[in-house]
């Protein structure tokens, strides 16, 4: 009778440590995977805003060219 209820608790023991090493690897890949996912977008999300800000950029450095331009004739017709 010891001897089945020794044998039925290394079974559960063994079962249950076999059950906790398969979930905790399946864990594992998903957080590094959606780390990977996570670091692709932050990159192109990057990308994308620097497509976007650099025609903005350049508008805004033609806008003060002009201002500039705007304001150093009207000095000159001051004078």
């Amino acid at each position: 009778m010891k001897k089945i209820m020794l044998y039925c608790v290394l079974a559960l023991l063994l079962g249950g440590a076999g059950l906790l090493a398969c979930s905790n690897d399946k864990e594992a890949e998903a957080e590094s995977e959606k780390g990977r996912i996570e670091k692709m977008t932050d990159k192109a999300a990057k990308k994308i805003v620097n497509r976007i800000r650099t025609p903005i950029n350049k508008a805004r450095a033609v806008k003060d060219q002009q201002e500039d331009r705007l304001s150093d004739m009207e000095e000159s017709l001051k004078e």
